[in-house]
């Protein structure tokens, strides 16, 4: 009786053990995602969606309806910008566009009403930056690039017919990935390495992707454009802060210029 007696807590011990082999094991996040977007835009978006697909590919991600003084943004590893925004209020608070602008911290965004505010082109609306009707068909000119996901050069689809897809024309530091077919000035989906030059004489101060998506494009993308989406999200990741170069000590002051 008292040798089986002990064979209890041999189990436990080792069942314990084997629980805390799980928790050392456990595969970390495969990035610190901040995702700022607008909670129920009358219209419904992509945004939910699009963060059960960050979750499920093994992202930790926050989700946030503006960045305040007490938000961190060094905190997380790359800043996602979506179409939901206001962009109007964004426009209206420069200490928060200037955050944005000038953070250390990589920034992806599918918001092309604040690309000229970002820097990421000139100023001018629907010759620097715009709105397709239709953003269904891409065309692919950098296909050894990151950001091209493995799709070769040429023509490709990217999402479902009749959805709206944003552009941009960017400034010369930029690595243009896809334009709107026969229309090279019109790129669909660009982005900027830490250091390159933007509009103007404004540098990268991280990476920097545009993907011309709409409020509701995710759940109407082709596979290729959830692999271009995917594509974005971890060349931003990427290049996610160093503590020593760029987040020395808390507080988003630490993320500027």
């Amino acid at each position: 009786m008292r040798a089986s007696g002990n064979k209890i807590p041999a189990l436990a011990f080792c069942a314990c053990m084997m629980l805390l082999a799980g928790a050392v094991h456990a595969e970390p996040a495969k990035g610190n995602l901040l995702l700022i977007m607008r909670a129920a835009p009358p219209n419904g978006s992509s945004d939910p969606a699009i963060t059960a697909h960050l979750q499920a590919a093994g992202y930790a991600v926050t989700t946030s309806e503006g960045l305040d003084s007490k938000l961190d943004v060094c905190g997380y590893d790359a800043v996602l910008l979506s179409s939901t925004v206001r962009s109007n209020q964004f426009t209206a608070e420069a200490a928060l566009v200037g955050t944005l602008r000038r953070m250390r911290v990589p920034l992806l965004t599918w918001e092309n009403d604040l690309l000229d505010d970002l820097r990421f082109t000139g100023l001018l609306r629907d010759d620097d930056f715009g709105e397709l009707e239709t953003g269904h068909y891409g065309w692919m000119v950098r296909a050894p690039h990151p950001l091209s996901a493995g799709i070769p050069a040429g023509l490709t689809t990217w999402t479902e017919a009749r959805t709206p897809a944003g552009w941009g024309r960017p400034g010369l530091g930029a690595d243009v990935i896809m334009t709107w077919p026969g229309a090279p000035g019109k790129a669909t989906l660009f982005g900027y390495e830490r250091g390159a030059t933007m509009d103007g004489d404004f540098l990268a101060p991280a990476r920097r992707v545009f993907i011309g998506m709409d409020n509701g494009t995710f759940e109407r993308m082709t596979p290729n454009g959830h692999r271009l989406f995917d594509a974005a999200v971890a060349w931003v990741v990427a290049d996610a802060p160093q503590p020593a170069r760029d987040c020395a000590s808390a507080g988003p002051r630490h993320a500027l210029d």
